[in-house]
């Protein structure tokens, strides 16, 4: 029995020789090893298995298959299911797919016919893992860049790296990846990865890249020297549980301090957690509890706002930075330069921000009707209303401490006919009175909320990310329970719809070793002590007038008891 086996990566396939003929009786069976001759025949990344038929044996169609013949086709099998594995290795260079920044996925030349961009056919079964990987991350676009070696017409190179890169990209959209997600682009050899001296190098630098895409900016999430783009932000303060979804990833995860945030980044805080969201030039986000929020990155509108010639409905659309589906977000925005802006988005409201002030700050709410409540605190805001308002379509300008309600037109509260209204006067601190205070147990706090409910927080720090007390209270009274330590305290009025105020803002130290100052003496005090100096001045100035020791000693004892009222009363 005759066997001719050779490999090629690419492609497998089995044939098989006619049956020869063998003299002898019709029982005979001829199951010697050594008639059996195998030639093997290897070929660097490429595979094909060629087993030429099975002999005829002369005698009778029953005659059986000898055992070592069985158990030469069984190894062949098995061979073959081993070659396929080998080659979809080989195909891909990474065994998992991870296209977070920093990462890609790279086929081998072992992916095309050679010196072609077409895809081997025995090989397309592999790029199904492909395919399941980006449908399950809808928001991640990719690039697909082929590469190739210095060998041969530079121009050649380019158009078939091009090319390559083209026909993987073709089969990903035949298979249902929209094309919108996918952009192409030929290298040639601009970018290797090895010694292109070397076969083994040149090798290795014919290939084709993906690499994930920034969701609005299209940026590389890895540069072709294999470092990861900088992050838009990071978390700078977390109270969990908060979940965060990036585009790379398949599902929700619990968020960390200092997870780095680029663009297209959703979140969710549950019950009595938030999380501060800290950009490159110090503008911080603070999300509270129950909110939902998505993070497009701070570039972004910059990027996009210098599109006057598009619509109205699609530039609003696109420059949005952040999008708030439900829950409090406070912007603070620093540092903003001339070609800055920044937008959040909401169900019914598109607000900016630009760079008429370097600073800007505004508390935005989506209240669980869906309607967009709106305080800006710090510079100017632009509201754009997009639907569910009779305003649909009009541009607000918010000037700061002024709000406005937008959406909620068939709530029947009409709070949207109110238009634009001034915020809720700052309340005022009345107790503790100074910066440093007993320690009584617990420290009363009492201030002046003008009527409104007002919310109190207490940290241990200036960012209010370490809270020791955070509650509202109607009555502007409460008694917090504080340790020894330094404080810092921030009250903020609430109306009856939602708008903020400003916030009122001391540091306080809490020691038992401070003692008690004693009570304020009514101001009749104060003006006995002015009379007696006056009364002290002018007997000393007519003792020496009218030469009267009296009148002197007079003036003496006026301006002591004075001082005595002033030190120890």
């Amino acid at each position: 029995m005759n066997r001719f086996i050779s490999f090629r990566a690419a492609q497998t396939r089995v044939s098989v020789l006619p049956k020869p003929s063998f003299a002898g009786s019709a029982d005979t069976l001829v199951c010697a090893t050594g008639r059996a001759h195998s030639h093997t025949a290897l070929r660097a990344a490429q595979t094909r298995v060629s087993v030429l038929p099975k002999p005829s044996f002369a005698g009778s169609a029953d005659t059986p298959v000898c055992a070592t013949g069985r158990a030469n086709m069984s190894l062949v099998a098995l061979f073959l299911v081993l070659m396929l594995i080998f080659s979809e290795q080989h195909v891909f260079a990474q065994e998992q797919f991870n296209l977070s920044p920093g990462k890609k996925i790279t086929l081998t030349d072992a992916a095309f016919s050679l010196g072609s961009a077409k895809l081997e056919a025995s090989q397309k079964q592999v790029f199904t893992r492909l395919v399941e990987y980006l449908a399950k991350r809808n928001l991640l676009n990719i690039e697909i860049g082929g590469h190739a070696d210095n060998q041969g017409n530079e121009a050649q190179n380019t158009a078939l790296s091009l090319q390559r890169a083209e026909s993987v990209r073709a089969f990903l959209v035949e298979n249902g990846i929209a094309a919108s997600r996918i952009r192409t682009r030929g290298y040639g050899a601009q970018f290797p990865i090895a010694d292109n001296a070397t076969q083994e190098g040149r090798t290795k630098n014919r290939r084709v890249e993906i690499i994930g895409l920034s969701a609005l900016t299209g940026k590389l999430l890895v540069s072709p020297d294999g470092k990861p783009l900088p992050p838009e932000a990071r978390i700078s303060a977390i109270k969990p549980s908060v979940q965060i979804k990036s585009a790379w990833e398949e599902d929700w995860r619990e968020a960390k301090m200092n997870d780095e945030l680029y663009e297209a980044f959703r979140l969710n805080t549950s019950d009595n957690a938030w999380l501060d969201i800290t950009f490159r030039n110090n503008s911080v986000l603070r999300l509270d509890e129950n909110a939902t929020m998505f993070v497009y990155g701070f570039e972004a509108a910059s990027r996009l706002a210098s599109a006057g010639g598009q619509s109205s409905a699609a530039s609003s659309e696109a420059v949005k930075n952040i999008e708030l589906a439900k829950g409090n977000l406070m912007v603070k925005l620093r540092e903003m330069k001339a070609q800055d802006t920044f937008s959040v988005r909401t169900k019914n409201s598109h607000i900016g921000f630009n760079s008429a002030s370097a600073q800007a700050s505004a508390k935005v709410k989506v209240d669980a009707k869906e309607r967009s409540i709106i305080s800006v605190l710090q510079g100017r805001a632009n509201v754009q209303v997009l639907n569910d308002d009779p305003r649909a379509g009009q541009n607000l300008d918010i000037g700061e401490d002024f709000g406005v309600v937008v959406g909620g037109a068939g709530l029947g509260d009409n709070l949207t006919a109110q238009g634009i209204v001034p915020l809720p006067r700052k309340p005022e601190l009345l107790e503790p009175e100074e910066r440093i205070a007993p320690n009584p147990n617990p420290t009363p706090f009492r201030w002046n909320n003008g009527g409104y409910t007002t919310r109190l927080e207490v940290a241990s720090n200036a960012e209010f990310s370490e809270f020791v007390h955070n509650a509202i209270h109607q009555n502007g009274t409460a008694n917090v329970l504080l340790p020894e330590g330094t404080y810092f305290v921030r009250l903020t009025n609430i109306d009856s719809i939602g708008f903020e105020s400003q916030a009122s803002l001391r540091a306080l130290v809490v020691s038992s070793g401070v003692p008690k100052k004693a009570a304020e003496h009514p101001f009749h005090f104060r003006i006995l002590e002015f009379l007696l100096l006056v009364a002290g001045g002018a007997s000393i100035w007519g003792s020496f007038l009218f030469q009267n020791p009296r009148l002197r000693w007079i003036g003496a004892v006026c301006v002591v008891v004075a001082l005595g009222m002033f030190l120890l009363l």
